[in-house]
């Protein structure tokens, strides 16, 4: 009976023992079973992905190649270029824009449920403020500017822009060597720096810059508050041409050569100054009736239009200034559409020779332009900008008033623009936008790539 008894219960034991090994044996197996489902599900995964690259970067390839004109906004046409990219290794491409943003396109790239994509932009989408400049600048006198308008907030005021600089900027309503007037009663100076959106329109608080008579505003100083959020300084890694016209700066020639493939006029000033304004008078003149107007100036452009008639106010105009002066000695109110001045092959203190410039040994400037217009403005900078290293770093100069509704954009990294009172730049968002309409030439925004990966076995 004893011996019974110790056959069953080491019977019980092995049996447990058995039962516990089987146990373990059916966990581990399934365990296995789920780590190689899981490994195939992310090497499924990992191949719908490749599948899905191989379309977009077919596709971007492409368009670095031949470009993708979509000036007209219709998607089909789109697709229709990116043919021979529809269904490579198996992928599908998709084309669509932007809801709020008519310049920015989404190339989407898709195989099964993986999504890669990356955003195009075209020529005008580039930063809205009235005036950009990837450089510094100065500003001296009274300024009451349109600023661009950003995100509405829930009070109905608006995140407003109103300069964008790659550099420093100082804005200063009292001019210098100018008489300090501030306690004179009605004698008073009315000069100051305000942004304003329009009736029943206003910025937010912290997005409305004011200085007034006397104060100097500067975003070097770091304990200034007079600067608002409108104001944006030492911007890094700015590259307005290819916010502007869709292809990195070093690519200049290339939208140059689009340019004048879509109807642009290109004019060479180098030799006489007076070309520009009779050009973009010309250019307005015919293209009465046209949705905009193209002028790109290669060299000095004067503006000043002496016994020449005033500019059309309309259709919207796109005035590049390529490596060259800007000049005006009058007034011009207003200038409807877009001035783009930049300079791809000259340095920026090379303006000096432009406005005929001289520096002695002694450092002093002269002015001795062949022009009696260029020289006379020569004079009204060397009188104004004391430092020589700043004057001759100037890319413009207006002596009288010169009003832009649309966008002012002073492309010259290593400029120091002196602005002495005579500009006001009104942002206009359609005046823009109709500017730049027809160079539709899309290419990847930078850093836009994107991959959208659902979860493993999704």
């Amino acid at each position: 009976m004893r011996k019974t008894q110790t056959g069953i219960a080491t019977l019980v034991v092995v049996a447990s023992v058995a039962m516990i090994a089987l146990l373990m044996v059916l966990g581990v197996s399934r365990r296995a079973i789920n780590d190689i489902q899981q490994a195939q599900a992310r090497i499924k995964t990992q191949e719908y992905l490749s599948r899905a690259w191989a379309g977009l970067d077919c596709a971007v390839a492409k368009i670095y190649q031949e470009g993708l004109d979509l000036s007209s906004g219709e998607t089909v046409k789109g697709m229709a270029q990116l043919s021979e990219c529809q269904g490579v290794a198996g992928s599908r491409l998709e084309l669509a824009p932007w809801a709020n943003n008519p310049s920015l396109w989404r190339l989407s790239s898709h195989s099964h449920q993986q999504e890669v994509g990356v955003t195009l932009q075209g020529a005008g989408g580039g930063r809205a403020a009235a005036f950009v400049t990837s450089g510094s600048a100065l500003f001296y006198g009274g300024y009451e500017w349109r600023p661009a308008k950003g995100k509405k907030r829930d009070d109905d005021s608006y995140e407003c822009q109103s300069i964008i600089a790659g550099g420093d900027v100082t804005i200063s309503p009292k001019k210098p060597d100018q008489p300090d007037k501030s306690n004179q009663g009605s004698h008073k100076s009315e000069n100051t720096f305000t942004v304003y959106l329009g009736e029943g329109k206003g910025c937010a608080d912290e997005y409305k810059t004011k200085v007034e008579y006397g104060e100097v505003a500067d975003s070097r100083d770091e304990a200034e508050t007079l600067l608002k959020k409108d104001v944006q300084t030492n911007v890094k890694d700015m590259d307005l041409f290819q916010d502007f016209f869709g292809v990195p700066r070093s690519q200049w020639r290339l939208a140059k050569k689009q340019f004048e493939e879509k109807g642009g006029t290109v004019v060479n000033t180098h030799g006489d100054t007076s070309k520009c304004y009779e050009t973009i008078y010309n250019a307005m003149e015919q293209g009465s009736g046209q949705p905009n107007v193209k002028v790109w100036v290669d060299g000095p452009c004067d503006l000043s239009r002496g016994g020449e008639n005033s500019l059309p106010s309309s259709p919207p105009i796109l005035l590049v200034v390529q490596d060259g002066i800007m000049a005006l000695r009058g007034a011009m109110n207003p200038f409807n559409g877009v001035i783009y001045q930049f300079n791809p092959t000259m340095k920026a203190n090379e303006y000096a020779r432009q406005w005929g410039m001289d520096s002695s040994q002694s450092g002093q400037l002269s002015c001795t332009h062949r022009d009696a217009t260029i020289r006379e403005l020569c004079q009204n900078i060397t009188a104004n900008v004391k430092k020589p290293q700043q004057a001759s770093r100037v890319p413009f100069w207006f002596d009288g008033s010169f009003r832009t509704e649309g966008a002012f954009i002073s492309d010259v990294p290593d400029g120091n623009t002196v602005i002495n009172g005579s500009l006001v730049a009104n942002y206009d968002d359609g005046n823009k936008r109709a500017s730049f309409q027809g160079l539709g030439q899309l290419r990847p925004l930078p850093n836009s790539y994107y991959n959208l990966t659902p979860p493993s076995g999704g």
